[in-house]
């Protein structure tokens, strides 16, 4: 499964208002005692899901075209994500509930 972990409201070059959406794989095996939980390899996306660079806690980068896009933490709440999106393009709540 692939976790959303937040929304970063941001502004472009033009001062477009964008989001910038930290994702993170997330995988789930079963042992001994019961189903575990993994953490895997965390990304930046726009909302169309343009790859996106981290530069600083101020500043990310859209990667084809070099954009910066300027990030202010101190007015954006970067809203943690509610839900978590499966491979196949439907939707979990964190509760594993759909």
């Amino acid at each position: 499964m692939i976790e959303e972990l937040a929304r970063h409201r941001c502004t472009g070059d033009d001062g477009t208002p964008l989001f910038v959406v930290e994702h993170r794989h997330l995988f789930t095996s079963q042992g001994g005692v019961g189903a575990r939980q993994h953490r895997g390899s965390a990304w930046t996306t726009l909302l169309n899901g343009e790859p996106v660079r981290y530069i600083d806690n101020r500043t990310f980068e859209v990667i084809a075209t070099g954009e910066l896009l300027a990030h202010d933490p101190q007015r954006c709440d970067c809203a943690p994500a509610v839900r978590i999106a499966t491979r196949d393009g439907s939707k979990e709540n964190m509760a594993g509930q759909t």
